[in-house]
């Protein structure tokens, strides 16, 4: 099975996340401060797209809504939902596994306020792009927010007026 393409752990794309990531280094040099990875099987059938990781969650983490309040609230779900397996402890190392279920982020590195630029998500777009043409079985795909939807649509080249965004 192909896999797909991710940045590189110094990703040189956006200087403004490049900048942004140095200075968290330097504050943080024990937090994870790269591009994060996407997580779960790449035989899953649905893909959650976010938008960008967290500064204090999986920024520091290194895995996507992990250690902060939507990430308590993702996996809490899936767990219940049987899309997760395992103990979700706000770390990267826990027992956690999904099944079935995949997440990616539109912008694999944070951004200064949580607000990546069009640039930004424009550039990232390569890798979720990537993701979605490696990945066989996705059937769904949940995207959290307008920005994850919108990105989600101009990955996979669809009018955004035929898959309007709805926060029902």
């Amino acid at each position: 099975m192909k896999k797909p393409l991710a940045p590189p752990h110094d990703c040189p794309l956006c200087p403004r996340l490049v900048a942004f990531r140095k200075d968290n280094r330097r504050l943080h040099p024990d937090w994870f401060n790269a591009p994060v990875p996407n997580f779960g099987p790449l035989t899953a059938r649905l893909l959650i797209a976010g938008l960008a990781p967290g500064l204090q969650g999986a920024n520091r983490t290194g895995r996507p809504f992990t250690g902060d309040w939507a990430g308590d609230l993702l996996y809490d779900t899936l767990l219940k939902l049987g899309l997760a397996k395992g103990v979700y402890e706000e770390r990267a190392d826990d027992t956690l596994e999904l099944v079935d279920c995949r997440i990616a982020n539109s912008v694999h590195c944070v951004p200064p306020q949580n607000k990546p630029l069009p640039v930004e998500i424009k550039t990232c777009r390569q890798f979720l792009s990537s993701e979605l043409e490696t990945l066989p079985n996705v059937k769904v795909i949940l995207a959290l927010g307008k920005i994850a939807h919108d990105s989600v649509c101009d990955a996979l080249g669809v009018k955004k007026s035929a898959h309007p965004f709805s926060t029902a």
